[in-house]
């Protein structure tokens, strides 16, 4: 009844629908490309809406979008390779259908669309963007200048309910209109009152004082591309902005500027990173980074991704506080900074010392606190053995509680409290991630990101997956982001799209060595035999040639080499009888043998954790007579019953039988 109230209401408000804004529809991986458009849309003076931008913190994430659809005046698709392999962009174009929304596709490059796309796409309007970008753009908008909704706002009137109306007396009519609106205006209050606390945005900004090449060699325009990068790194509504002004604003308050140097020496490209306070001449942060040679095209990718998570991580830090951080503290909270998001998770414990000192100057600095709890999380992460691991996570969660006393919207502390409590304690990690989704919204996405991660261990994957998309939304640029999505989208079976995410992971990663340990990881997670005999991969040759083995006897209906792919498998050293060889021997149909290895990875690793039993190929696993012990034991039968919640898999039609037990 609600909801029609709500449609009905949507209709009435949609007298003018030039007012309406226009949606844009977009794949994560397109992010940047996606927020070009609906700017260069914006300029040109018509309203768009984004997810990315749009979504109210706190808000149901599908709802909004259902919600923007069905009010919006048309949709822009921005189409490329990546969306071709999206399902919720088919979802989308699904909606737009049913409320008679047109659809306008930009096309990025020249790709045909996938089976689903063409059907759904054989009656819509297309524009290259690949033809000329200004051009391609006016056409946009004078499309959208020429789409009208009257067939959809007759179409809701139309039918018995808009009959019915002209039969109402006068006095009935303005008696439900007055209801409406009642109601309306109590949703209201309610929703103002409950709403969680907005991010200011731009709160923080920084000047663009530009990277200045010092080889002649290096390409004329790798300051503006430098700048260009950094730009897109940071979110259009986030708390922390990018100005290019050419010198600092006016005022008292700090003016901090980004800027450095980029030189060829040998072999590297050596870039000099600073981060400075203009009005005081302090220098807030420096490091340097050195890249492959070989690849000074990348660099300004580098950059904004190495520099960008350290300077949102401090600045968004600093802007939770009500006064102006000292320069030397915001110079240690920045160190934090460099070591929490250092890819090299070993590299983290080096963010305890700094972070201590700032609480130690700033103990009314809730984010401080959050920020020694982050960094016990990674001195436990890397501890060398469990009594030691123990001790940094209880101190970890002192400095959590300690964050969340001083401020109780500290969402950063709440999520990273979930990643200290007991890893088996999934209802007090659900409460703390539920609780940092509401509370404030983070730069970093860092709560939806870790909130995806919880939810794929306790099987609910379709909202993991929901939950790491707004994730990657807020940044997509670091490195572990995309790839949790990507592991998700495996689980969920979606391998296609997962390939999008895990090159996007493999594009971020810091230096050549990453990059191949994380290609490695793809041709595992995905079965690639392709990849996985490069010889440059990091994997041992016995674990390489029992890979490629099971993933050429899997398709096949010869029973004996699967039975041999199987032996060769189980043969290899436990230490090597990781998350791949437990999901391969799902695959080959080894489901005991696949549960026996994934129940020790999941009582001894937190990653991959339970995880691993909700992929496609451990379906088998399920029915073992010894799962449900396991799920005992790592806390998931105890979770389901405590939240009235169970997996995605016993929702299928031939639930395994532990789904009975819950």
């Amino acid at each position: 009844m609600g909801r029609a109230v709500n449609e009905q209401w949507s209709a009435v408000s949609e007298e003018d629908p030039a007012s309406a804004p226009v949606f844009i529809s977009y794949a994560t991986a397109d992010r940047t490309e996606a927020l070009k458009v609906c700017k260069a849309i914006e300029r040109r003076g018509t309203k768009c809406w984004i997810s990315m931008r749009d979504v109210p913190p706190g808000a149901n994430y599908q709802e909004a979008i259902v919600q923007a659809l069905r009010t919006a005046r048309a949709v822009v698709l921005i189409f490329s390779e990546a969306a071709n392999a999206s399902d919720e962009i088919k979802k989308e174009l699904s909606l737009a259908s049913r409320y008679r929304v047109p659809v306008i596709a930009l096309r990025l490059k020249d790709i045909d669309p996938s089976d689903a796309f063409a059907y759904e796409l054989s009656t819509r309007q297309w524009i290259d963007a690949f033809d000329g970008w200004d051009k391609s753009i006016d056409l946009l908008v004078s499309r959208i200048a020429q789409t009208s909704r009257a067939d959809k706002a007759t179409a809701r009137f139309a039918g018995p309910s808009a009959r019915g109306v002209g039969f109402l007396s006068h006095r009935s009519t303005v008696l439900a209109a007055t209801i409406v609106v009642l109601a309306l205006l109590i949703a209201a209050g309610a929703s103002w009152w409950l709403r969680p606390s907005p991010a200011a945005a731009h709160s923080m900004t920084i000047r663009l004082a530009g990277f200045k090449p010092l080889s002649a060699d290096l390409p004329a325009t790798i300051r503006d591309s430098v700048d260009a990068e950094i730009a897109a790194a940071f979110n259009a509504d986030g708390v922390v902005g990018v100005s290019t002004a050419s010198a600092p604003t006016p005022g008292a308050g700090p003016a901090y500027a980004l800027g450095g140097t980029i030189e060829r020496d040998g072999d590297t490209i050596r870039v000099i990173t600073r981060l400075t306070n203009e009005r005081s001449g302090a220098n807030l942060w420096t490091d340097n980074f050195n890249y492959d040679g070989k690849e000074a095209s990348r660099v300004p990718r580098h950059i904004a991704v190495d520099a960008g998570n350290v300077v949102r991580c401090g600045l968004f830090g600093a802007s939770t506080y009500g006064k102006t951080l000292p320069d030397a503290v915001l110079r240690d909270y920045l160190q934090f900074c460099q070591g929490h998001w250092n890819p090299n998770l070993s590299e983290g414990r080096k963010a305890l010392i700094p972070a201590r000192r700032v609480v130690a100057a700033v103990p009314d600095f809730s984010w401080g606190w959050a920020g020694v709890a982050g960094a016990y999380w990674k001195v436990a992460m890397n501890a060398d053995n469990s009594r030691l691991a123990e001790e940094a996570r209880a101190s970890g969660r002192q400095a959590a509680d300690r964050a969340v006393a001083i401020d109780s919207k500290n969402s950063e502390a709440l999520y990273i409290k979930s990643m200290l409590v007991d890893r088996n304690d999934w209802t007090s990690r659900e409460d703390l991630l539920r609780r940092a989704v509401a509370a404030r919204r983070l730069d970093c996405g860092c709560e939806h990101h870790q909130y995806g991660w919880m939810l794929a261990n306790v099987g609910r994957i379709t909202e993991a997956v929901d939950q790491l998309r707004q994730g990657d939304d807020m940044l997509a640029l670091y490195v572990y982001t995309p790839l949790t999505l990507a592991d998700a989208l495996v689980a969920a079976g979606k391998t296609e799209e997962a390939k999008l995410f895990f090159d996007a992971a493999i594009d971020l990663a810091p230096d050549s060595g990453f990059a191949q340990s994380l290609a490695a990881y793809k041709a595992t997670q995905i079965g690639d035999v392709d990849l996985l005999v490069d010889p440059k991969l990091p994997l041992s040759p016995e674990l390489r040639d029992a890979l490629v083995k099971g993933y050429r006897a899997a398709p096949a209906q010869n029973a004996g080499a699967k039975a041999q792919a199987v032996q060769t498998l189980l043969a290899l050293p436990e230490d090597q009888q990781n998350d791949a060889v437990a999901l391969l021997l799902g695959r080959l149909g080894a489901d005991h043998e696949a549960f026996r290895v994934a129940a020790r990875l999941a009582a001894k690793e937190e990653y991959p954790g339970p995880s691993l039993f909700w992929y496609r190929s451990m379906r088998g696993t399920l029915s073992d007579p010894g799962f449900p012990a396991v799920a005992k034991q790592l806390g998931l039968m105890s979770y389901w019953a405590a939240s009235h919640t169970k997996p995605d898999v016993c929702r299928e039609t031939r639930p395994p039988p532990f789904c009975g037990m819950i």
